[in-house]
């Protein structure tokens, strides 16, 4: 099976973010240790105020597809719900 490589761009409600990211930090430290998940990060956008970027590669749709119905995820989405607008996940395919 081939990895997924994920970019995902989320939207932070404004006076949300330092709330978001110190949430978002401990959520992403329970993720590394999810089967599959061989990389997760989260950055700053530079050009946007309120956007938050993180960088997933998951080892393979099944294990990506779990993560995302897991009860860690599922807690995660009802918090940040208050404090987001919405995200855009892009799921990308490696050129080489």
């Amino acid at each position: 099976m081939s990895k997924i490589f994920l970019f995902v761009a989320i939207d932070v409600r404004p006076g949300k973010y330092e709330e978001f990211v110190e949430g978002l930090s401990k959520h992403i430290s329970v993720i590394r240790t999810e089967s599959g998940c061989e990389f997760i990060d989260i950055y700053r956008d530079t050009q946007k105020e309120n956007v938050v970027n993180v960088w997933e590669i998951w080892s393979d749709r099944p294990s990506w597809d779990a993560h995302m119905v897991n009860q860690n995820s599922k807690a995660w989405q009802s918090v940040v719900k208050d404090l987001v607008f919405g995200e855009m996940i892009t799921v990308m395919d490696p050129l080489s």
